[in-house]
């Protein structure tokens, strides 16, 4: 288990899945997505305004599902 991800906040989705958020000792903001089902998970590495356009696009994307704009 990756020990980086041990006092963040689980993020859960909607059939068990989750996500935490943290920060490298590198300065770098770490995404990890955890597949429960296949028992798969995944890390990526974004610099802080990468991060901070994933955030923004998960907005819209939130507001849009929210509306129906599908």
């Amino acid at each position: 288990m990756t020990t980086i991800f041990a006092d963040t906040p689980k993020y859960n989705g909607q059939r068990g899945d989750h996500a935490s958020v943290t920060v490298s000792p590198l300065g770098d903001v770490l995404i990890r997505a955890v597949d429960v089902v296949a028992e798969e998970a995944v890390t990526i590495a974004m610099s802080p305004d990468q991060a901070r356009a994933l955030a923004t696009a998960i907005v819209v994307a939130a507001n849009d599902a929210e509306k129906g704009d599908v």
